[in-house]
């Protein structure tokens, strides 16, 4: 039996319909991820009233959380994961670092532990060189990572990033890594049972990113020689056994292209979003291993034979825009599934969060759906992978689809013979207009309905604000802080109205960012004359924000 815990957006998400008569939805509270599936105590509670014996933490948020993974032990209930040990080991970026040096498992140079202050971590930066990177020891997701270009930044990023290492992983601990310019990031996929048995599964490439953020996964990496290949799987069986690890665990590595080294990056104490990619061609189930070894079960009769190619591609509901620098920028694109078509092919496989009639909620990540393909070769999988996301249908919210197979049609993507700052070249050379109103044809968004006729008041000279989509609306930047503008101010076209939170990102809203296709607001100014929403309150596309009057 299998019991399901939701936050309340959740209720009625597409796991929650694929439940069994035998199984059970359980409401867990609250709409933002502090509410609901951060909130530890929480999850404990409802484990306890409905008698499991076995926790699986999924793919995020408390999946690598050390003190919940020993909460969920004091209270007897069988972590489906790693020890409580490993994680504090592995799970901490410092930690690793020195259990790789111990390994003798070669690690980019940088800080040897956690900086102390600011201006101790300014010297050390000096003596690396620059740029450097400053990293959160408990960082992941793309968040508290940044690096720094120049000397006279670097206090200023210091602070901002442990800022917000705190606010995302409760921890504001930093380290510093020698930035490598460039580089592939390849990671190894690991199990390993209570009894010793460790089995490298092999390896995955995940050198497509945007912020940090995976959007290409591949089950062989194009640049790296296969010498340099098995000498990853040897430092990864050697990490495990040095730590006693249990369960599935993914090593990270850097492959430096400019100095032809390998540098150990991370470990992660967790199941990866890309797993299908090691699944399909090894044809081995992760998850159900993760359960079997938690069980007790043995790996010992676990035989790796590689099959094939497997690439993922993560999609993801975002808006294409052209920021003020005028390079393209995305923002998250929540709403309702107006229409949705997969077609049927058996080479790929496709683990989906959406459904005609649901919602995306504001609330969590932007990742809708992971699309797996599975071929003999890498050419053949990625034609199949085109064709498929061609054939896609999905509509009332943006998608990145479009961007998805205009990459699988690049030369330099098919050449191979690339690095992790591949995707920022390719946009440089995209047609940012035509690719946005691609995007925006692709999800049937209509930009020709809206003209200032829709937003006027009848019988007055006062015009409506609408939300451009959903999300959770603010009128400060923080509580303490005085809101952005208030009944009776007048405000011009540039002053920022308030900010909506959509999928862990925050839009500043002004009257140009509508005025981008339609000239909607026309004066130079405008009286506020009613705020509709109160902050924190969750808003929908075209819901009323605010009421203006044009001043003469």
């Amino acid at each position: 039996e299998v019991v399901l815990a939701q936050s309340d957006p959740d209720m009625d998400s597409v796991p929650a319909e694929m439940l069994r008569e035998q199984d059970y939805l359980v409401c867990i509270g609250g709409n933002t991820p502090d509410e609901s599936y951060l909130n530890a105590l929480s999850v404990i509670r409802v484990a306890e009233q409905e008698g499991v014996d076995s926790l699986h933490p999924g793919i995020g948020f408390l999946s690598e959380n050390a003190s919940f993974n020993q909460l969920c032990r004091n209270h007897n209930l069988n972590f489906i994961g790693p020890s409580v040990a490993n994680m504090e080991r592995m799970g901490n970026k410092s930690n690793a670092i020195a259990t790789a040096r111990r390994c003798n498992v070669p690690v980019v140079p940088g800080s040897l532990g956690i900086l102390a202050n600011a201006e101790s971590a300014t010297q050390i930066a000096a003596n690396i060189g620059y740029p450097v990177l400053i990293k959160a020891v408990h960082g992941g997701g793309g968040k508290g990572i940044q690096v720094v270009e120049k000397p006279e930044d670097f206090v200023e990023i210091y602070h901002r990033i442990s800022a917000e290492a705190r606010a995302a992983f409760g921890n504001g601990d930093l380290y510093l890594e020698k930035y490598v310019t460039s580089l592939r990031h390849v990671e190894i996929q690991i199990l390993r049972d209570h009894y010793g048995n460790t089995k490298v599964l092999g390896l995955r490439d995940c050198s497509v990113q945007r912020n940090n953020q995976k959007v290409f996964e591949e089950s062989t990496s194009t640049m790296l020689p296969r010498d340099m290949e098995e000498q990853l799987y040897t430092y990864a069986e050697s990490l495990a056994d040095e730590i006693n690890y249990i369960g599935a665990g993914t090593v990270e590595f850097i492959f430096d292209l400019l100095n032809n080294t390998l540098y150990f990056m991370e470990m992660n104490t967790r199941l990866q979003v890309e797993h299908p990619v090691t699944e399909l061609v090894t044809n081995t189930d992760i998850v159900a291993r993760q359960f079997d070894i938690a069980a007790g079960g043995s790996i010992a009769d676990l035989v790796v034979n590689p099959e094939g190619y497997a690439m993922e591609v993560r999609v993801t509901a975002e808006k294409a825009t052209i920021a003020k620098d005028g390079t393209l920028s995305f923002v998250p694109n929540p709403g309702d599934i107006t229409e949705y078509h997969l077609p049927e092919n058996a080479h790929v496989k496709v683990i989906s969060m959406i459904d005609e009639g649901k919602s995306i909620s504001p609330y969590y990540d932007s990742l809708i759906m992971q699309i797996i393909a599975y071929g003999p070769d890498r050419n053949s999988t990625m034609d199949t992978l085109y064709d498929y996301l061609g054939e896609m249908k999905i509509s009332g919210v943006c998608t990145n689809i479009p961007v998805l197979r205009k990459i699988i049609k690049d030369d330099i993507f098919i050449k191979g013979d690339y690095d992790t700052n591949y995707l920022e070249g390719f946009f440089q050379r995209t047609d940012h207009e035509a690719l946005i109103k691609e995007i925006e044809e692709a999800s049937g968004e209509n930009q020709g309905g809206i003209d200032i006729s829709n937003l006027q008041i009848e019988g007055s000279d006062e015009i409506k604000v609408l939300s451009p989509q959903a999300g959770v609306f603010y009128l400060s930047p923080s509580p303490a802080e005085p809101d952005f503008v208030k009944v009776g101010d007048e405000v011009n076209l540039e002053q920022t109205l308030c900010l909506l939170e959509a999928m862990k990102l925050f839009t500043s809203l002004n009257l140009t960012t509508f005025n981008k296709d339609h000239a909607l607001y026309s004066s130079a100014s405008y009286t506020l004359v009613r705020t509709v929403p109160v902050s924190g309150q969750a808003v929908n596309k075209g819901d009323l924000l605010f009421v203006l009057k044009p001043v003469s």
